[in-house]
């Protein structure tokens, strides 16, 4: 019996001597590491469903805890949880906190922090997988804390609650991520993630972020698609994009400082509105870019960006006057605006109105290890590629390098379709030789690409943030007809073409057993709907037997027509984000890490489906 399996039965014997069971026991997978050694004594080992109300304190274990519904978890200060790590793809199982209808205390103090972190003895970004709070309309509360070394820091997902007086650091991804939620997200640090600080996708309302410091973070600072959003008093500088907002988003933005980032301070980008006043914007690369979009900006200072202080595109509505841009010269001002219709600058101010006081924490960023490379670098250590071939499957060819991560994937018969990039960009043909475009076309008019199907003649694109699926005629890339996706609660997040029906993803329970799979006709009517035995995932491709659905599981499942689960491998890359079938073998169009211009797409030989069910 392994060490960490006997702790744990231990615990368990314990609180039944005590008179109650409090966790339900979930082994950890075969391999996966335990508590190190010198942690042992005086740790409390966790695993399982919480039955009742639980308060931790001194050093916990996490293999894995999830609080239910009418429970709720209170963690006091100077409590130290420590995550069970993996960095093997063949056990992808980590630690985490996972609130699923119930409620999180984790109120620390300045000096007595709660600590959240990776058991390894030199931990790494993404060594355990987070804080996810998942429909919970409760007042979750994690204050005074120390979140690090996750893949994701905390998700709200259907739910509420406040972050406060916290700090994120060294993720692999999103430091804070939230869908179809409203927290508070105040007084924070965040800083070192591989891709946005802060990142709200899909469908949240009345978000509020104030008083953050948000730096260092390889994506933006902060980021919203379909989100209203108010953004107050915070600093974003130093990261490779400043504040996005994409997708039919709203955002009011007031006395924030957005400067020193790589690319643009702000953008505004495909119907959404932005409201900015008092807010100072300098010393990044573009100012602001806003395209396709409304953009109200006055009594704000808009200067010393080096490229440009402001590229607006395709303007539904632009109102920039009354703003400072460093200089009384009208001719000066105009030179550093790119705008296809005349741009109402004036009147301008005559000096700068801005008075961005600095942040003062109450709290202090202690350090107990320190990682030594910002996630995302070519220093990173995170898994994000793994071996070539293993006995469930072979890597036969790497191409598309450049191409970027894309959430969208289809076979044509002779080419592969796709898009340059993750919610939007030129829809492309690629040759599946070399990863060349043999031909683009300009958005069809796609807010948020999740899916690619071919039906023999046509490409059929959902659109994830619009709630629709585009069919789109491959010749010229021009939409032909649409239809909307069935009432999921969210949008679809993969589709696929068996020779007679379309399906769909159900975002929301994708990665629930029995996840329904929707059968639609080309004009979208219903038909029925598949449960997929083992849950599904972000992308679905039809064999001519059977559906194939990643990321899942440990890789790729493999589903017949009934959803019965008869078939995994594992995955040859981290993130499976799309996938498609050419007859033979099967294309995957990975996430590796977001940013990097590595080949993504992976064409992968089927050697052996069966083994892992057999384990």
């Amino acid at each position: 019996m392994n060490q960490k399996l006997l702790i744990v039965m231990l615990v368990l014997i314990l609180a039944l001597a005590g008179g109650g069971v409090y966790l339900v026991l979930r082994e950890a997978p075969e391999g996966a590491p335990g508590p190190s050694e010198n942690e042992l004594p005086g740790m409390v080992t966790k695993a399982g469903t919480l039955k009742h109300d639980e308060t931790w304190s001194g050093e916990i274990f996490v293999s894995w805890v999830e609080v239910p519904e009418n429970v709720t978890l209170t963690i006091e200060p100077g409590t130290v949880v420590k995550f069970m790590y993996s960095r093997d793809y063949k056990n992808p199982d980590k630690g985490s906190l996972q609130i699923n209808g119930g409620v999180l205390k984790a109120i620390g103090t300045p000096e007595e922090p709660i600590w959240f972190k990776s058991d390894a003895s030199e931990p790494i970004n993404g060594d355990w997988e987070g804080i996810f709070i998942s429909d919970s309309r409760h007042n979750n509360i994690i204050k005074y804390s120390i979140v690090e070394y996750a893949y994701i820091g905390i998700q709200f997902w259907t739910s509420s609650g406040t972050v406060a007086n916290s700090i994120v650091r060294w993720i692999t991804a999103e430091g804070i991520y939230m869908e179809r939620s409203n927290p508070t997200i105040e007084n924070n640090t965040i800083y070192g993630t591989g891709f946005n600080g802060i990142a709200m996708e899909q469908f949240n309302e009345n978000v509020v972020i104030r008083c953050n410091r948000i730096e260092n973070n390889q994506g933006a600072g902060i980021h919203g698609e379909a989100t209203k959003a108010t953004l107050e008093n915070n600093v974003v500088a130093n990261n490779i994009f400043g504040i996005t907002f994409d997708d039919y988003s709203e955002v009011n933005l007031k006395h924030n400082l957005i400067e020193n980032n790589s690319e643009e301070g702000l953008h505004f980008i495909v119907e959404t509105k932005g409201n900015l006043i008092f807010n100072e914007i300098k010393n990044n690369k573009i100012g602001i870019i806003s395209e396709g979009s409304w953009l109200t900006a006055h009594n704000n200072d808009i200067y010393n960006n080096t490229e440009i202080n402001l590229q607006a595109f395709s303007m539904q509505q632009l109102d920039v006057e009354n703003n400072w841009w460093s200089t009384v010269d009208s001719a000066n001002i105009g030179e550093n605006i790119q705008s296809d219709q005349e741009v109402p600058y004036e009147p301008f101010l005559t000096d700068g109105v801005v008075d961005i006081p600095e942040l003062v924490f109450d709290y202090q960023d202690v350090k107990k290890t320190e990682l030594g490379y910002t996630p995302g670098d070519p220093e990173d250590m995170f898994p994000y590629i793994y071996d070539n071939e293993d006995e469930t499957r072979r890597v036969i060819k790497k191409i598309g390098e450049n191409l970027m991560f894309g959430w969208s994937l289809a076979w044509d018969g002779e080419y592969l379709w796709r898009f340059t990039c993750a919610g939007g960009g030129e829809l492309i043909k690629v040759n599946p030789e070399n990863g060349a475009i043999v031909a683009s076309f300009p958005n069809p008019g796609i807010a948020q690409d999740r899916g690619i199907a071919f039906d023999g003649q046509h490409l059929w694109i959902n659109d994830f943030s619009a709630l629709k699926v585009f069919e789109v005629d491959p010749a010229n890339g021009e939409i032909i007809s649409s239809f909307n996706i069935p009432e999921m609660g969210s949008g679809s997040s993969g589709i696929a073409w068996d020779g007679e029906y379309l399906y769909l993803v159900d975002w929301l329970r994708r990665e629930q057993p029995g996840a329904p799979l929707y059968k639609v006709d080309r004009q979208g009517n219903l038909i029925g709907t598949i449960e997929l035995e083992e849950g599904g995932g972000a992308s679905i491709t039809f064999d001519g037997e059977n559906f194939w659905v990643t990321p899942s599981g440990r890789g790729i499942h493999k589903y017949d027509r009934h959803g019965g689960l008869v078939g995994e491998i594992y995955a040859a890359a981290f993130g499976g984000e799309a996938i498609a079938h050419d007859g033979e073998y099967l294309w995957v169009l990975h996430r590796t890490q977001e940013l990097w211009k590595d080949p993504k797409l992976y064409q992968i030989e089927i050697l052996n489906d069966t083994i892992l069910l057999e384990n």
